[in-house]
């Protein structure tokens, strides 16, 4: 490998390593080359096309990647001088934490004498940007070989230039979310292949999931579906055998399912901010990357647990892995999923999981033991489709709790079987991650003054309480997805409280007497277990309530999900959504 890497041209090399962390002892020869081609293409291709490839170098390079670029660069008494010609490279460092000026540039040498970087390379451009000299002919090389958005941001940077409107310190390029601008460390090169038209397909397929999934899910999934793109790529199925007849296309289309496919799982796994942790992670060190990529989602889930800490996760990840012995096993899959600032406690966590799969609607097995031994599931033996999925641990756990159950008489009902749990569960997350987001949302609209609401604009002073549990007669106790009291005077008035559930469920399909049915059903629900009178049982709230802490809640606002689940048919939706105010008066329903 380092004959190899010590082969390539600066930009060969800068590509090869936008495809993973590489091992050390090429790492600090690669980041040479990638600090050698970000001083050589400032000069000889501009700053304008510069400030492109820059991003392009942040993007596919961990944390430790860049603190020794920098490095080297200060080494040669480039820094100052590169930093102050690309301001967007100098702006995305420090969005990704890190301080470019925390080295200075060496004393000066009698080398350094005639040397620098040209200053006609600043406007490289101006001459004749499309001109057709070897200089423009090396760089539509390059060109050709970013991957599609850095293109399409090349052309945008150029046409600004051209207009005498862009300036590199204010590109748009700078708007770019690290995680989503173009390759989430080595995304692209995984896809790269040869066949025709897998460029246009790979672009379409790329945009498509980055609208679809958290760009952080992506980019773990990246390092987590490792071992199965691995197999694509060399063309074999998980059995081994050759398939000799995909075409590039096709190529594509299975890398692209098997990255997607593990970053859906990872969403079900995990919180989004969870994954947005465990992105920064991999984002901050080769090494992480590299165990990551070879542990697969287990290791993923286990440097989640330590934070970070390689060193840290490596044993909790042997103690995952089936057939190991000592101590407990990571339960990652719940644990990830608590996020304590909005309310999401273990507790909470647990007993909405288990409300969820109450009402879960899949297929299950009776309650009948005979039964229930004979599919009974296996650790080290996970059935087809659970092959690899790290949730598998936890559904064993759950099977088997819900056995005991079952022995005891306790049990309402059979288990799910895996399918449904899947689902179940992946459906669970997702609504906890929209639950989350509006809890935030609500903070932050208690906190504008009241004309300028969106939500809480019916309050004086509004306080938002998260997942607070209320008790009434029938549904028992319940944690309300949000409680917002009225703190401000009350003028001989009852204290208002209002209660909020988020819902995540897909209506997309649903138009005319369906869709208002199910509406309906679900305002009916969230009036019956939020609605009318409450008692909430959070001590913290007493203070507001001297009489006891029995109040009457006069509106339940339901909240869904919009994007992709909001049905499309926009009348059939109004229609829905009066129809339900008339037939469920107390319940407001609105759309996110």
């Amino acid at each position: 490998m380092p004959r190899l890497v010590e082969a390539l041209d600066d930009w060969r090399a800068v590509r090869l390593g936008a495809q993973g962390p590489l091992r050390e002892d090429v790492a600090r020869l690669l980041n040479r080359k990638r600090a050698s081609f970000l001083v050589e293409t400032t000069e000889g291709h501009g700053t304008v096309r510069a400030e492109v490839l820059s991003l392009y170098i942040i993007n596919s390079a961990h944390d430790d990647d860049l603190r020794e670029m920098l490095f080297l660069l200060a080494q040669e008494k480039r820094l100052e001088e590169t930093l102050g010609l690309l301001p967007t490279f100098r702006a995305a460092l420090e969005k990704r934490g890190l301080k470019p000026t925390a080295r200075p540039d060496r004393d000066f040498e009698m080398k350094d004498v005639g040397r620098g970087l040209a200053r006609a390379g600043r406007d490289a451009l101006s001459s004749s940007p499309m001109s057709g000299d070897a200089a423009a002919f090396a760089f539509s090389t390059i060109r050709g070989q970013l991957p599609p958005v850095y293109q399409d941001a090349l052309a945008e940077a150029e046409k600004r230039w051209a207009e005498q409107h862009f300036s590199a310190g204010s590109v748009a390029l700078g708007g770019f979310d690290h995680l989503t601008f173009g390759v989430p460390l080595g995304f692209y090169g995984l896809l790269a292949t040869t066949g025709h038209g897998a460029r246009s397909l790979a672009r379409g397929k790329y945009e498509e999931a980055t609208r679809e999934l958290a760009p952080a899910a992506l980019l773990v999934a990246l390092y987590a579906g490792g071992k199965g793109v691995r197999y694509l790529s060399e063309g074999r199925s998980t059995a081994g055998v050759r398939l000799q007849l995909l075409t590039g296309l096709e190529a594509v289309e299975l890398r692209l399912r098997a990255i997607e496919d593990t970053a859906r799982r990872l969403e079900g796994l995990m919180s989004l901010d969870g994954l947005r942790d465990l992105a920064r992670y991999i984002q901050a060190s080769r090494e992480a990357g590299r165990f990551v990529a070879v542990g697969g989602a287990d290791a993923a889930l286990a440097l989640y647990e330590a934070r970070g800490d390689v060193a840290k996760a490596r044993p909790l990840l042997s103690r995952a892995r089936p057939g190991a012995t000592g101590a407990p096993p990571v339960k990652s899959t719940l644990a990830s999923l608590v996020d304590e600032g909005v309310g999401h406690t273990r507790e909470v966590v647990e007993a909405k999981l288990a409300a969820a799969e109450l009402e879960a609607t899949g297929p299950r097995l009776p309650k009948d033991m005979g039964v229930l031994e004979k599919h009974r599931p296996s650790l080290d033996a996970p059935q087809a489709k659970a092959q690899g999925n790290p949730r598998w641990r936890e559904y064993v756990d759950y099977y088997e709790k819900r056995l005991g159950e079952v022995k005891e008489g306790k049990a309402a009902e059979g288990p799910l079987k895996w399918e449904g749990y899947e689902r179940m569960r992946g459906w669970f997350a997702r609504g906890l991650a929209f639950e989350r987001t509006m809890v935030k949302l609500l903070q932050e609209d208690a906190k504008k003054p009241r004309a300028e609401r969106r939500f809480l604009g019916d309050f004086d002073k509004p306080r938002v309480e998260a997942n607070v549990g209320v008790r009434k007669p029938g549904p028992g106790l319940r944690y309300a997805d949000a409680l917002v009291i009225e703190e401000g005077e009350l003028g001989g008035r009852p204290r208002r409280v209002e209660t909020y559930s988020f819902k995540s469920r897909d209506l997309s399909r649903l138009q005319g007497p369906a869709l208002q049915a199910q509406m309906a059903a679900d305002a009916r629900e969230a009036l019956q277990k939020y609605g009318g009178m409450l008692d909430i049982r959070r001590d913290s709230l007493q203070p507001l309530f001297p009489g006891g802490i029995e109040v009457e809640v006069p509106r339940v606002r339901l909240i869904y999900e919009g994007g992709d689940l909001k049905p499309t048919n926009v009348d059939s939706l109004m229609a829905a959504v009066d129809e339900t105010r008339g037939e469920v008066p107390g319940v407001e329903v609105l759309f996110q």
